[in-house]
């Protein structure tokens, strides 16, 4: 697997103390963590579904629908990370799992890719669940 060296051998390098771009995606997770991830989503989507339906179905009042934020939170986020091949977790430890054991990241630049890209995934995550939940609390079934 190429390091951050090699796969930005080809395009321009950011100057120093500048946020990398994120056009190279370095993964810290494995398929097999990806596929976790994804999996979690979907549960955490499948509850925002069975709870909007609940509220929906008992006439609550629409204000409670925002506590779909939480799951509908932990399914973004799983999608993203899967989607991403980033591992939220593992950057905030500087690690990665691309094997079977989990490791440190020892290269500065890459962990800095993999910290851009885990903020990236928190950013994208925040920012559906939010939208997802307002578009539940305004929907009239």
């Amino acid at each position: 697997m190429p390091n951050l060296k090699q796969a930005t051998a080809l395009s321009p390098t950011p100057d120093a103390g500048q946020m990398p771009t994120g056009e190279v995606c370095i993964p810290n997770i494995n398929t097999r963590e990806r596929l976790g991830r994804l999996a979690g989503g979907v549960i955490a989507f499948v509850i925002a579904l069975a709870a909007f339906a609940t509220l929906t179905v008992i006439d609550a009042n629409p204000w409670w629908r925002l506590l779909l934020f939480l799951p509908l939170a932990g399914a973004t986020t799983g999608f993203f990370q899967w989607r991403d091949k980033t591992c939220v977790g593992l950057a905030a430890r500087q690690s990665r799992k691309l094997g079977e054991r989990m490791e440190k990241i020892e290269d500065a630049a890459e962990l800095a890719q993999v910290r851009w890209q885990a903020n990236r995934v928190r950013v994208k995550a925040f920012l559906s669940a939010l939208a997802l939940t307002l578009i539940a609390l305004v929907v009239q079934l």
